[in-house]
């Protein structure tokens, strides 16, 4: 009998690295779909600088609460810079704050406040916060229109 356990462990460790552990929940699965769909939508207007529809869809994704860390860490910080753009600098404040807390990306996030701040008009807190994004990584590219 634990011949065949130790067997068939190998299968099973397959199984959850393909399907995931809550792939079992099907509400949890669906609220995935449309936060990944949401965060495509949103990427895709922030490519084009239509800060206002990407807000919109990135909100969508990054408040469902079903985002993997990486993928809503990234959400996150283009919400920010749409936040910013469009003059919300509460809550792109707001959301940098739950950043901080320990985004797995601090090099964007700080560049995203770098952002934040020269929209504000505030330049040399800005250059602090770019200075402090590329401690994190010295190729994190600047937030710009």
């Amino acid at each position: 009998m634990p011949g065949r356990l130790t067997a068939s462990m190998p299968c099973l460790a397959a199984a959850l690295l393909l399907c995931g552990c809550s792939s079992s929940n099907p509400e949890l699965v669906a609220k995935r779909e449309t936060g990944s769909a949401a965060v495509a939508k949103g990427e895709a207007a922030f490519a084009n600088h239509d800060y206002t529809a990407a807000a919109e869809s990135l909100a969508v994704a990054v408040n469902d609460g079903a985002l993997n860390p990486d993928v809503y860490s990234t959400a996150a910080v283009k919400l920010v810079v749409c936040y910013a753009a469009t003059s919300k600098f509460d809550e792109a404040n707001a959301l940098l704050a739950k950043l901080d807390a320990g985004a797995p990306n601090l090099d964007q996030v700080n560049a995203a406040r770098a952002y934040v701040l020269a929209k504000q008009g505030k330049m040399a807190e800005s250059r602090a916060a770019l200075a402090k994004a590329r401690q994190f990584n010295r190729a994190v590219q600047e937030f710009k229109d």
